[in-house]
């Protein structure tokens, strides 16, 4: 009996399968190559935001006013004792020092702050009553050309954007 072959055309399973392995290796390494999207900015503005929210709260918790002042790389928190104001880096958490971005402007009630920032006048930026009110203020931070703001906008609280 002669046999003949036959020559089918087209891939076998294991054929198939190993090419989309390899694709799914090359997609991943793609992936892995791209770069993420830069977050810096965000973190830092909702870090503030958070931190300014608890320091708002402690200010109607505790009955006493509280007050922030900005810095280039960071914020106090100060206390009114005595009709002093006193600075107490520890007071909700930690003060903070802004990981990424510097602080470029500080608008207060309207007006732009500028040789207050200079460390020879200590006393806060902005006030936290204990009635909730807060002082407008918008701070801007910027990191890499980007700038993004964090704004009082009314009993304690407060809000951030980013300019994209």
């Amino acid at each position: 009996m002669n046999r003949v072959l036959q020559k089918d055309d087209g891939f076998s399973l294991v054929e198939l399968m190993v090419v989309m392995a390899i694709m799914g290796l090359m997609a991943g390494a793609v992936v892995f190559m791209m770069p993420s999207r830069d977050t810096r900015l965000e973190d830092d503005l909702e870090r503030t935001k958070t931190y300014l929210t608890a320091l708002s709260r402690s200010a109607i918790a505790n009955g006493r006013p509280l007050g922030v002042r900005f810095e280039e790389r960071g914020f106090t928190p100060f206390v009114l004792e005595g009709g002093v104001w006193q600075a107490r880096p520890s007071m909700v958490g930690q003060g903070g020092m802004w990981e990424n971005v510097s602080l470029t402007s500080v608008t207060v009630d309207g007006q732009k702050l500028g040789r207050e920032l200079r460390r020879d006048a200590i006393r806060p930026h902005v006030w936290l009553l204990p009635t909730g009110e807060v002082a407008a203020f918008d701070i801007t931070l910027m990191v890499d050309g980007r700038q993004g703001h964090v704004k009082s906008v009314g009993n304690g609280s407060f809000e951030v954007s980013a300019d994209d």
